[in-house]
């Protein structure tokens, strides 16, 4: 594939940036291959996805491709922002925004590098063995599916009650800033345990997910649980009276999800490590301990 072919570019706007880019690098002789990754790559990409952009060059070239200037790559949507990240000694990533909105994800790497395994649309290659090697590694990643593990969920839930049982103090030095920073935790709790209940798969931990395995999960939960998931998760916290509120609905929600998940998987559930918690926050709301004032 000598030629340089774009003919199979989805018909979105991402499409001229594309274009654009391809046709200039195209002429650089430096530039054994150009190709796509991602959802543009495999036809499920829209309006706001972002360009999973490939140049493989010769390892004695790569070096040069680190200091790049991309007035002429992008003329009509100039670069607003980037940074650069390293993988290993032959590849990195320039995580590019253009001034259309679009981000723009130019990865370079050696042509002794593997290509990724993912979605490919090969936009032109001018070597056999490196285009045997991107249609060999053509293929959506397939999501793995864990397993629920029962030890795991319990320690969760004693994780969980500990965890909002330190509330009490952080109110209690006035500290109300940091309260939405474990409600934040919780919530991510909160979505993965709706996603067991409603999958009967774990979807591990929410702090590690991408924007496309987030995808998966919340559409799962939407199905299951409609617009209460949104009323839980986005509920207002802007006071002292809204964060207790949105701390008892937390403990509320999965005091009730955690007994389900205790039956349906068979553990034990933290019941007195739970009325202890709730115990020491009727007396702090009650004002038998005062707040530091």
């Amino acid at each position: 594939m000598t030629e340089l072919h774009l003919d199979m570019l989805p018909m979105l706007p991402q499409r001229a940036t594309i274009v654009e880019a391809a046709s200039h690098l195209w002429q650089n002789e430096d530039v054994i291959a150009l190709w796509l990754g991602g959802s543009l790559a495999h036809g499920a990409g829209d309006l706001y996805s972002d360009v999973d952009f490939r140049v493989a060059v010769e390892p004695q070239q790569l070096a040069s491709w680190k200091s790049l200037s991309f007035e002429a790559i992008f003329a009509q949507a100039p670069v607003m922002g980037q940074h650069i990240i390293t993988f290993g000694d032959d590849a990195f990533l320039y995580h590019l925004l253009l001034s259309n909105g679009e981000i723009f994800d130019f990865f370079v790497q050696s042509t002794e590098r593997s290509p990724t395994a993912e979605p490919v649309l090969i936009l032109g290659c001018h070597s056999e063995s490196f285009e045997h090697l991107l249609v060999e590694n053509n293929n959506v990643p397939r999501v793995e599916i864990q397993a629920v593990h029962k030890e795991l969920l319990q320690q969760m839930l004693i994780d969980f009650w500990i965890s909002t049982h330190k509330h009490r103090k952080v109110l209690y030095r006035n500290l109300d800033l940091m309260v939405p920073q474990g409600l934040q935790a919780e919530r991510g709790m909160l979505l993965r345990l709706w996603y067991i209940q409603a999958t009967g798969q774990d979807c591990g931990d929410m702090g590690r997910q991408t924007i496309h395995s987030l995808t998966r999960v919340v559409r799962a939960i939407g199905q299951s649980r409609g617009a209460q998931a949104l009323a839980t998760i986005g509920a207002s916290a802007r006071d002292r009276r809204e964060l207790c509120c949105v701390i008892e609905l937390h403990r509320g929600i999965i005091a009730q999800a955690g007994r389900e998940l205790a039956q349906t998987y068979m553990f034990e559930y933290p019941a007195a490590l739970e009325a202890t918690v709730l115990r020491g926050w009727k007396d702090f709301m009650d004002g038998e301990v005062k707040p530091i004032q």
